[in-house]
């Protein structure tokens, strides 16, 4: 049987709720999935420090198959208007 496990809008960075996160992981290894999708909104802002968050998250995940897809939050959206 296929397993996939699929999490969404880890938002690290304010207000991120670890538990979340901690949850997500723990499930990881307690199902053993074939997959796992993560469908956008790592960060809230877009800022490194947010991105290097997620990224220390991502790696402490069961080694399978990995897919990641950016979300609007994972785009640097702040004074848009000025960076134009």
């Amino acid at each position: 049987m296929l397993r996939i496990l699929h999490g969404s809008d880890l938002q690290m960075g304010r207000p991120f709720r670890p538990r979340a996160a901690k949850a997500l992981r723990q499930l990881a290894f307690e199902i053993d999935p074939n997959l796992i999708v993560i469908s956008g909104d790592l960060t809230q802002r877009a800022k490194v420090h947010e991105f290097q968050a997620a990224w220390t998250f991502l790696e402490e995940l069961p080694q399978v198959p990995l897919i990641v897809t950016p979300g609007n939050h994972d785009v640097p959206l702040y004074r848009f208007w000025e960076r134009l």
